[in-house]
């Protein structure tokens, strides 16, 4: 037995550092909890081309934000980062340019994940995928792959940036200072291709992320910030489409209009499939000991769109819980229903309006990555 840990901790080790024989790098601490502690360094992506959806959302977002928030904004081109400064106008937050001369997408999130400093004074550890899906054929992928080797470059003093061996995105992962939870794609990504057993999977991601990891059997073909939020104190918030259904005009009286509501490729997706499919994180959370609270979701028939109320961004200010709370113009009951949620469980609400970007698959929680706070949860076991 102990021969067989030694070896699963060896191919951990190599697949948090690439493998093949190279020296092993510090280590890193555990995955940033995502509601723990005052944001305090984000990042960004702008591509030009994306203006009209991006710059709303990121009026909204950034400008809520205080003086001591660094933003860091990952361009093409100096020219780039020039016109998003000027689009956003007078904003109180630092935006620092980093200009890396290829493609990029508009999504941050995805990119890698940020692990906090093992010791005091230490480097904040960037750990990317081993790839980027359609990077051979969709240029500003491939430059998205090499976005976390580009900030570690531009910020060597107090980042650094590895290059795992498995196939994640970002968003596939929901962290608190205990745990955090896998959505269910990850393995079939990786099983045969980078590791051989669930097992082997789940050993691997403790091992990079510090965390202990709950792989999700079940859940939605999409991003975890899509459906489910931990608010700490073990309790999650899971999107619950029953309840979207209750603020969707005529959804089950005049189909046609339900059709065209928000513009949903296909409509709302009601059906008792997809509802399934968010039962089941909320069960799955419930036996992971987590207190479930549900919250108002809209997903459209094509899986992939959503107006959702869990794709947030929370803070903590001078003993003030906050959300960057999503809301969609033209579905105010349903942006009303979700507010109260949140203000239920004691959250100060600050809106960002995403109308202009739930239609491309994401939302705020999707654009903007978050790569240090301040007072986040402290020790972490040695997994």
């Amino acid at each position: 037995m102990g021969v067989v840990l030694g070896l699963l901790a060896g191919a951990a080790i190599l697949t948090l550092t690439g493998g093949g024989g190279k020296i092993p790098p510090p280590p890193a601490g555990p995955i940033l909890s995502e509601c723990d502690g005052q944001l305090s360094e984000l990042v960004i992506h702008y591509e030009p081309t994306a203006k009209a959806s991006v710059v709303p959302v990121y009026r909204d977002f950034l400008g809520a934000l205080a003086s001591d928030v660094t933003v860091h904004v990952v361009c093409p081109s100096q020219t780039a980062f020039d016109e998003l400064a000027t689009a956003l106008g007078d904003v109180k937050c630092r935006l620092s340019p980093v200009v890396v001369s290829h493609p990029v997408t508009t999504w941050s999130r995805d990119r890698w994940v940020a692990l906090a400093p093992a010791s005091d004074g230490g480097l904040t550890t960037l750990w990317s995928p081993r790839g980027e899906a359609a990077e051979e054929i969709w240029p500003a992928r491939a430059g998205d792959e090499r976005v976390g080797s580009d900030l570690a470059a531009a910020m060597a003093a107090s980042l650094r940036a590895l290059r795992s061996n498995l196939y994640f995105d970002g968003g596939d992962f929901l962290a608190d200072s205990e745990n955090v939870f896998v959505v269910s794609r990850v393995l079939p990504r990786n099983i045969q291709h980078t590791v051989n057993s669930r097992d082997e999977l789940l050993q691997t991601l403790a091992c990079g992320l510090k965390r202990h990891v709950i792989l999700l059997d079940t859940s939605p073909d999409h991003h975890a910030g899509m459906y489910m939020v931990s608010v700490g104190g073990r309790r999650m918030l899971v999107g619950d489409p029953s309840l979207g259904r209750r603020y969707v005009k005529s959804a089950g009286d005049d189909g046609a209009m339900a059709e065209g509501f928000m513009g949903l490729p296909g409509g709302p997706d009601f059906t008792l499939e997809t509802q399934h499919l968010f039962d089941a994180v909320a069960d799955q959370c419930a036996a992971a000991g987590y207190q479930v609270t549900r919250l108002p979701v809209v997903p459209a028939r094509d899986g992939r769109t959503y107006l959702t109320y869990a794709n947030v961004l929370i803070d903590q200010l001078a003993g003030e819980r906050i959300v960057y709370l999503p809301y969609y113009r033209g579905a105010e009951p349903l942006n009303a229903a979700a507010r109260e949620v949140w203000e239920s469980l004691g959250y100060k609400v600050r809106p960002v309006d995403c109308t202009s970007i739930y239609r491309h698959f994401g939302c705020l929680h999707c654009l903007v990555n978050v790569l240090k706070r301040r007072n986040q949860a402290g020790p972490w076991r040695d997994w």
